[in-house]
């Protein structure tokens, strides 16, 4: 079985990645609903359970940008 290794979009892209992996995460949306609901929650100390798959479909819609042809 594999190792997996949590780690965020950025730290991803301070190692070395193949130029055709640099260039889908560099199409991808840092910031999300679920880091602003976890960032709430640290500082409030409230989570609203209800939220996650509202932010996870919302975040899902976000996370991708599409290339803009000029």
């Amino acid at each position: 079985m594999a190792t997996t290794k949590k780690m965020t979009i950025k730290s991803l892209l301070a190692e070395h990645v193949s130029a055709d992996i640099a260039a889908v995460l560099g199409k991808l949306n840092h910031g999300t609903f679920g880091d602003c609901h976890t960032a709430i929650f640290k500082e409030t100390g409230v989570w609203v359970e209800d939220l996650v798959p509202v932010f996870q479909k919302l975040d899902a819609l976000l996370a991708f940008r599409p290339s803009v042809q000029h």
